[in-house]
């Protein structure tokens, strides 16, 4: 069952507020479906021949994973060339297995479609990380960022090397050629690992699809003289391409990009190659000019003849300096860099797996919409939003918290049923969902009159007298017969908070509660500074409600 126009929004206003600057890219609409065992959730990324999803598989006793599932245009599915290079490419990326290596964990054909299931990284393109450091004048100019730029492409160096390895069961080389190793390939991960991605257009001596005499594959401006001048074409290119990438790394500006295509290409393979250093004014060490200029000989021979050599020549130059570039270094500088990157990218995940349906994301790649994180609401108007009432903001983690508010709608399944009085309850899954229908949650000190004066006709009360006046036989309905309890999903926006109901602890936001029909007060005890908040929420019987509270 997909998910309702109500829930839809929800989830269309949280992946806004996820993404309210740049970052990251805010994901693409997906139409609700699955390709076999995959559900698929969020558009991450399209290009020309394939989309990549952001979807979530099952299987037994709970098991649950996310995954990026690469998928084929439908319009090329028909088409033997296309088919024959997906086959090859998972068939390629699902040997490799190396820690800067973008693992693949299953291909296949389903529903009429073909999917290549990767891991999900959690991180940003080194394409991104690049056009963020260029902005930002601290990062710039830092004395470290010309050996981080390093590191991250040693890194890379390796996983390229382990994919130029690569043998058949019989030991022999298969010749293995990424083609296309470009800053966008690139993936550093916020746990400061790096790892190369895309061997949709790489080569090897196996390949079912052979690319035709005078084709060009790969990204011009990242491509060595000998491959756009149909010359030999073997490890050596991606060399040039990290050679191209360190460049413009430490540079921070693009060495071979031109206006076109044809004075790119003039660029690369007539253009001067000065060291990157000559565009910077803080320090980079001579060794590293001499690294880049030997990655960027024109002729192959001239060239590191492959790439753990440059991976090795790099690690040289950073281990004699006093600083170290480790993972845990990676790490801490991305989250200087992108500050909420990692947590929009988790509360991406926790929306897809909740979600009891296809999750259609955000449509349009074109601006950001200007949505604030203290005002994002839900369209339902039976939400009653809590008034603020405390002088100050909470400041734990409001970009994470801004967000759980949609969260409790994507929540599925029905409670499991108990005993009245009973605390929380694990969730038992349903297959059809419900809906998900926000209750009001009312703070104590505004609770509204609920009984209001009606006044009564004499003649209707006297009729409604003498009806009463003969005891008349109770009938139940089977509707009252078979009430319960009801459960609540509570999030709350502006800080998370621990939970009391009568004295005891719950736990801690956001939560979901089991607890008999009615009226119950609850307390809400904010992390940090923030003042104890008291509401009062009405629990349905046999009903899954959702309960949306601001702290400040």
């Amino acid at each position: 069952m997909g998910a309702s126009a109500e829930e839809a929004e929800a989830i269309d206003t949280a992946v806004v507020e996820i993404f309210r600057d740049d970052d990251s890219e805010r994901p693409e609409r997906t139409a609700p479906e699955r390709i076999g065992r995959y559900q698929l959730c969020f558009e991450l990324a399209s290009g020309g021949m394939a989309t990549v999803y952001l979807a979530r598989t099952y299987g037994s006793s709970g098991f649950e994973k996310l995954v990026a599932l690469k998928r084929i245009h439908r319009h090329l599915a028909k088409e033997k060339q296309y088919i024959e290079m997906f086959l090859d490419e998972a068939k390629i990326a699902s040997r490799i297995t190396h820690p800067n290596v973008c693992s693949v964990f299953d291909f296949g054909h389903a529903d009429g479609e073909y999917y290549i299931a990767m891991e999900y990284l959690v991180g940003e393109p080194l394409s991104r990380l690049y056009g963020r450091v260029a902005r930002i004048k601290e990062h710039r100019r830092h004395p470290l960022m010309p050996l981080r730029m390093a590191g991250i492409i040693a890194h890379a160096c390796e996983g390229l090397h382990a994919a130029h390895e690569l043998k058949d069961a019989n030991g022999d080389p298969l010749g293995v050629v990424h083609r296309d190793a470009s800053p966008r390939n690139l993936f550093v991960t916020y746990d400061g690992s790096v790892q190369v991605v895309d061997f949709g257009i790489a080569s090897a001596r196996h390949r079912t699809h052979h690319t035709a005499a005078g084709q060009v594959k790969g990204t011009f401006a990242y491509m060595a003289p000998e491959q756009l001048t149909a010359g030999q074409v073997d490890r050596r290119v991606d060399v040039w391409a990290l050679g191209v990438g360190l460049w413009e790394m430490l540079a921070l500006k693009r060495l071979f990009r031109r206006d076109t295509t044809g004075n790119t290409v003039r660029a690369v393979l007539f253009d001067e190659i000065v060291p990157p250093s000559a565009h910077r004014s803080s320090a980079i060490p001579s060794e590293i000019d001499e690294i880049v200029l030997r990655a960027l000989a024109r002729d192959p021979e001239d060239r590191w003849q492959d790439a753990r050599d440059m991976g090795r020549a790099l690690w040289q130059v950073i281990g004699a300096q006093q600083e170290t570039i480790g993972a845990a270094d990676l790490s801490d500088w991305m989250s200087e860099l992108f500050p909420e990157g990692e947590a929009r990218k988790g509360q991406l995940m926790e929306i897809a797996r909740i979600s009891h349906g296809p999750v259609p994301a955000v449509g349009g790649t074109s601006g950001i919409d200007a949505f604030s994180a203290a005002d994002a609401q839900f369209s339902d108007t039976s939400l009653v939003r809590a008034r603020r009432s405390m002088s100050g903001r909470s400041r734990v983690f409001p970009f994470l918290v801004a967000t759980l508010a949609v969260l409790a709608v994507l929540a599925v399944g029905m409670a499991r049923l108990g005993d009245e009085g009973q605390g929380e309850r694990p969730p038992v899954q349903s297959p059809a969902g419900l809906s998900a229908q926000p209750v009001a949650a009312i703070p104590i000190n505004e609770a509204p009159a609920l009984l209001t004066p009606v006044p009564v006709d004499p003649e209707a009360a006297r009729a409604a007298s003498e009806k009463t006046s003969k005891p008349a036989k109770r009938v139940r309905s089977k509707s009252m017969a078979k009430t319960g309890p009801g459960t609540i999903n509570i999030v709350t926006r502006g800080g998370w908070a621990d939970l009391y109901k009568g004295g005891k602890r719950l736990g801690t936001t956001p939560r979901r509660l089991t607890l008999p029909a009615g009226r119950h007060k609850l307390v809400l005890k904010p992390f940090g500074d923030g003042k104890p908040k008291t509401v009062v929420v009405t629990v349905e019987a046999n009903k899954m409600r959702n309960v949306s509270i601001r702290l400040d």
